[in-house]
């Protein structure tokens, strides 16, 4: 525990309420803050519940078969397994919540619908006895296999609420300002992501995922590949600083229908999932954190187009880094801006009214007079001292020692900020975790200086004077106003920290906000606040945007070509980029998951050469592009004249092919050609990439190709689905049986196998890439059901598709209804609709 933390809490009034038959209730004795208070503990106590939910851009044939292997095997199933309680707690004799050491039988359901997600599921245990128990490894082998997959994406369930509220539609134009790692931005880009009415042919809105870390940024891309979307831009540059791009109207006004601010917080919604939060929590981070909170959100409202939405959330419970942002966005916006309330429509969340009052607190040192105590405090100082004290005859220095090792239980609280200062994504790639120094520390409080921490524990009394003697003695002295903050705190404790006059309150209706508390769904703790720009920003908000950004960057404020004074990305933190750095972080490479016989095919040595040369450049491209060289060298260019003219005789491009679409990185010496689409491409013509450093967009369309083949590009299996409607040559419709055996996972296809018809009509091709389409789908881009295959120069065939990709397509071919997979060894062919082993072992 902590009791720093639970009395700050307990003093801001998160006991004052607790959920009753669906409704809040106050609560007015000891007894029942004691109650609420015990039920907030032991649920940060405890493992957190994994959660997941299936892709909106999942096909819909697909998606309703994962759902009904769902419903059938694993929703409402009670099944009994072994529990290692370590995770769990219990209350002692004095009151006190104490981590139980034991294994219990449990009985739980696997999952459950979550009411207010579409398509979402929570889990009743957590990821780590998903893992290890026996009883669930069937559930866990499908799990995986559906994520491999790209259906299903493991998401916390809070951290799912955002791109709900926000309500985005296919047409859309977004902004996440905080991105990655990416599970929001998922969520977003498969909206956009889909048709907007029959016909269409690629997305008509787009995402522009934006992160200041460059590293975050390239896992950022990882994350997104699975949803193959063309409309997604990811840029690298610091939130506050996201520059305005031109309207069509000229009105100095954002373009985004919608801007999430997901922004960097102290994380103490996290402790079920990161318990270093708990241990080292201190109201000095969010206190530090609120001006850069603040900059983001104002700058998002700038953003944000006259009759849009923006959202504001943490993964924080402290209303300085929540309501107090909130407020200040609606006191500079001098009406621009108005609270919408959505709970009405996300029917079974179970979200607390935001606060319109609260408590302004500051600690007895400064976050860098801590860090320097602990420097000269810390075990091997003490050490040191110790040794000169022996070799001296010196005294015991017992007053130093016992002051450090006070300060040790505490230790690495600035490594424990660092870590905890998240935006609260949730996924496998996502889990927040404790530095090993930071881990160390802790076991060495826990084995060696028990005694000394204090653990919390209830209070002796819940009236206001008992509470803030308790606060003093942790150090937590509180501010009433503003006028109450001595000059040199100012800096630390803002005007903006301060709840608003009742006056205000009654105005801006903060009760609209949405509370989420672990103990109230079984979730995380989770703060969202969604606001609609209703007018033009304020010059009082754009100002203060403006201060902000200069207090944290001067050099980063400048003027524009016509003297309006704008932020900039400051010029030392645009990075040089390159897409060979995304293809080593983890996407589809071609040399590790093409499907070539190389006997057959020289292309796979050309194709495995392609690869390596795209990934030597891209450390030392990020290198000099740091010490601020060449920049912006790395940004999309159109594909020359020249390369368009072989490609159009060789696949038979169709008059209205958008060519302007494909586009190649600068520098690159044009391996790769990336189809973007059109709402990308439009961000192009309004400046952005002069801009922001700009990281990954598009899909590849077409990679190099092979010196013997007669162009010298191959069609990529990234981009075919947008590709193949306009090819008029070396593509062939073929039937389900051909369709299924093209995506066989031996190499090599002997054209025997095949319908002649459809052995014909390779034989007409020569040796190079070509396409097979499913009759009946040959032009539905969204379901991409197209394959990339290779004519080899003999009576043979290649599939030129990653391993992952493949089984995503026999998944596809496997919900057709009427289909039935052919079974080998002689054995009968079965139906769609029989189980596979894994369900069928949970019967």
């Amino acid at each position: 525990g902590n009791a720093k933390m639970e009395t700050y809490y307990a003093l801001q009034g998160l006991h004052n309420q607790s959920l009753e038959g669906g409704t809040f209730v106050e609560n007015t004795t000891d007894a029942e803050k004691e109650t609420e208070r015990i039920k907030w503990i032991t649920s940060l106590q405890s493992m957190l519940p994994a959660s997941f939910r299936i892709g909106t851009d999942v096909d819909p044939v697909v998606r309703e078969r994962i759902e009904y292997e769902l419903d059938s095997h694993f929703c409402d199933k009670e099944m009994e397994i072994v529990v290692d309680d370590s995770g769990e707690s219990s209350l002692n004799q004095e009151g006190n919540v104490e981590p139980k050491s034991s294994t219990t039988i449990k009985k739980v359901t696997p999952a459950r619908h979550i009411p207010f997600i579409p398509h979402a599921y929570q889990l009743s245990v957590d990821r780590r006895t998903i893992r290890r128990n026996a009883a669930l490894q069937a559930f866990h082998e499908w799990l995986t296999s559906q994520t491999s997959c790209g259906n299903i994406t493991r998401q916390e369930t809070v951290s799912m609420i955002p791109p709900v509220v926000l309500n985005v539609e296919p047409h859309h134009r977004v902004l996440d300002m905080c991105a990655a790692p990416g599970s929001k931005t998922s969520q977003l880009l498969e909206i956009v992501s889909t048709a907007t009415k029959k016909g269409d042919v690629e997305p008509r809105g787009c995402v522009v995922a934006n992160d200041s870390d460059s590293k975050r940024a390239y896992m950022l891309v990882h994350q997104l590949k699975r949803i193959n979307s063309p409309a997604v831009l990811v840029t690298s540059c610091d939130a506050q600083f996201f520059p305005l791009l031109k309207d069509d109207a000229g009105t100095k006004e954002g373009i985004f229908d919608r801007v999430l601010c997901d922004v960097p917080c102290s994380g103490d919604g996290t402790t079920r999932k990161n318990p270093g939060v708990w241990r080292h929590w201190s109201c000095t981070g969010s206190l530090s954190l609120h001006p850069l909170q603040l900059g983001i959100a104002l700058n998002g409202a700038r953003l944000t187009k006259v009759g849009g939405y923006l959202c504001y959330s943490t993964c924080a419970m402290n209303p300085i880094e929540n309501e107090a942002v909130v407020a200040e966005l609606l006191r500079a916006s001098v009406g621009a801006l108005e609270l919408v309330d959505c709970r009405s429509n996300m029917p079974g969340l179970v979200a607390r009214p935001g606060w319109s009052s609260w408590r302004v607190f500051r600690e007895n040192q400064t976050r860098k007079e801590v860090k320097n105590h602990r420097k000269k405090n810390n075990a091997k100082m003490q050490k040191k001292r110790a040794e000169w004290n022996k070799k001296n005859g010196g005294g015991s220095n017992d007053g130093d020692s016992s002051e450090a090792r006070k300060e040790t239980n505490d230790a690495n609280e600035d490594e424990a900020n660092r870590v905890s200062t998240t935006n609260g994504d949730d996924s496998d790639a996502e889990a927040v975790t404790q530095d090993a120094s930071t881990a160390k520390s802790d076991e060495t409080i826990r084995k060696d200086d028990k005694s000394k921490v204090h653990d919390g524990g209830p209070p002796p009394s819940w009236d206001d004077e008992t509470l803030l003697q308790r606060a003093a003695s942790e150090g937590l002295f509180e501010f009433k106003s503003f006028d109450d903050v001595p000059e040199e705190w100012r800096h630390h404790v803002r005007k903006t920290c301060f709840p608003p006059t009742s006056e205000e309150a009654a105005q801006f209706g903060l009760e609209k906000c949405l509370r989420c508390l672990p103990h109230d769904m079984d979730t995380g703790g989770f703060f969202v606040a969604l606001l609609k720009k209703v007018s033009p920003l304020s010059a009082k908000a754009k100002k203060e945007a403006l201060e902000l950004a200069q207090e944290f960057r001067p050099e980063a404020v400048g003027t524009e070509g016509n003297g309006e004074t704008c932020t900039r990305e400051p010029e030392p933190k645009r990075i040089k980029t390159d897409d060979a750095a995304v293809e080593s972080s983890g996407s589809d490479i071609v040399d590790s998951d093409m499907q070539i016989d190389t006997n057959e095919v020289d292309a796979g040595q050309e194709l495995n050469e392609t690869a390596e040369e795209d990934k030597k450049p891209a450390s030392k491209k990020a290198k000099r592009g740091k010490s601020g060289g060449n920049k912006g060298d790395d940004g999309f260019v159109p594909v020359n004249a020249e390369t368009w003219k072989e490609l159009e005789n060789y696949y038979g491009f169709s008059e209205d092919f958008p060519k302007e679409q494909y586009m190649c990185r600068a520098g690159s010496e044009q391996k790769v050609l990336h189809f973007l689409g059109a709402p990308i491409v439009d961000l192009f013509k309004r400046g952005i990439q002069e801009r922001v450093t700009i990281i990954h967009s598009g899909l590849k369309g077409f990679a190099r190709n092979n010196k013997d083949c007669e162009v010298r590009y191959r069609v990529a299996q990234e981009g075919i689905q947008f590709l193949a409607p306009y090819m008029t040559k070396r593509k062939i419709v073929a039937d389900i049986g051909d369709f299924a055996k093209c995506v066989d996972t031996e190499s090599n296809l002997r054209l025997e196998l095949f319908s002649d018809e459809f052995a014909e009509q390779v034989r007409k091709l020569d040796p190079g890439s070509f396409v097979v389409a499913l009759k009946g789908y040959e032009n539905d881009v969204f379901r991409k059901l197209f394959i990339v295959m290779w004519r080899c120069r003999k009576e043979a065939i290649d599939c030129l598709v990653g391993k992952v990709e493949l089984e995503g397509m026999k998944s596809k071919i496997r919900a057709i209804p009427g289909y039935v997979e052919p079974q080998k060894d002689g054995k009968k062919d079965v139906d769609r609709d029989d189980n596979d082993a894994s369900l069928k072992a949970t019967k």
